[in-house]
């Protein structure tokens, strides 16, 4: 069934995400005993008289486990809700309200030109545009000032992935276990996410520092970035992307300002491909919104130089 997202409803994702290719031969799938499973998440409705959604959500991963033989004794549920929807968040907290949130993230600007690579068409314009704004909102949600929440660098997992694996299991409060640093799935091994440029007859390193090491500008101009880091200013000096120097961030975020309405380089590379002149792609749609978007962001900046509800970075200590 279609996961709500914040681009549009994930559908298949284990096959997306290469667990139907399984397996030191590439010819194995995740299975779950469908009998098994269905018996056992029977048996464990049946001693409710009432059911709602936390509780069954429960019950599904505890049947999950017997379907899998598995007998290990599990306290934490850990859920890969990918990119929700703002409704299917709020709905996930309405029924989880101790839920801690995890989210890992890398630098801005290269993380979203990575993340727009497979939609930056003509076609797909309309998810460029969600894409962008949905970074540049992503970082700073009221649920993260709600719910016990952290970031966790994509950089400090490459490169430092043991320090950064005990400070995650120390703050999930869970036991560190050689399976953390393994790639693979229900004991199989797993190639990696067949939509990532990575993806090939080798199978993918867990660790490997190509995701952080990529050039930027294949989309945005050096103006775009400029743009774009200025706006995600105060994110990039928390987690460390950035040295801090306020003064000169106040003299960008006024430089920017009038640029805000003028078309960007990769709207004019996207009006090419369209077959449309530069004036006509901005008035549409997704261009207005993505221009209030920017604007809103714009002036929560203008008046705080920081974002009030921004995700806490994951601190690691590293010897030297």
């Amino acid at each position: 069934m279609p996961v709500p997202s914040i681009d549009k409803p994930l559908a298949n994702l284990g096959q997306k995400e290469g667990m139907t290719n399984v397996g030191e031969g590439r010819d194995e799938v995740l299975i779950v005993d469908k009998e098994v499973f269905c018996v056992e998440l029977k048996r464990l409705m049946s001693g409710y008289l009432k059911l709602d959604p936390k509780i069954f959500f429960d019950l599904v991963h505890v049947a999950y486990e017997k379907a899998l033989n598995n007998t290990t004794q599990k306290n934490t549920i850990f859920y890969h809700v990918h990119n929700p929807s703002d409704y299917a968040k709020l709905n996930f907290l309405r029924y989880n309200p101790e839920a801690r949130l995890v989210m890992m993230v890398r630098e801005p600007v290269q993380s979203c030109e990575s993340w727009l690579k497979k939609v930056f068409s003509a076609e797909q314009r309309v998810s460029v545009y969600n894409r962008i704004v949905g970074m540049l909102f992503g970082f700073d949600q009221i649920v993260f000032r709600k719910q016990d929440s952290i970031g966790v660098r994509l950089e400090d997992l490459k490169v430092h992935p043991k320090e950064t694996m005990v400070a995650l299991c120390n703050w999930m409060g869970i036991e560190e276990t050689p399976t953390l640093y393994e790639m693979t799935a229900q004991g199989k091994k797993w190639w990696g996410d067949p939509s990532s440029p990575d993806y090939g007859k080798e199978a993918m390193s867990p660790f490997g520092d190509s995701a952080i090491t990529r050039p930027v500008g294949v989309i945005f101009s050096e103006q775009d970035q400029f743009i774009l880091r200025t706006l995600f200013y105060p994110f990039s000096v928390r987690f460390g992307y950035v040295e801090e120097n306020l003064e000169q961030f106040k003299t960008d975020l006024q430089t920017i300002k009038p640029l805000l309405d003028e078309p960007f380089d990769f709207e004019k590379k996207l009006a090419e491909m369209s077959k449309m002149s530069i004036e006509a792609f901005l008035k549409s749609g997704s261009s207005l919104y993505f221009r209030a978007g920017l604007h809103a962001r714009w002036e929560v900046l203008e008046e705080f130089y920081d974002y009030p509800y921004m995700l806490k970075r994951l601190i690691i200590s590293v010897k030297k």
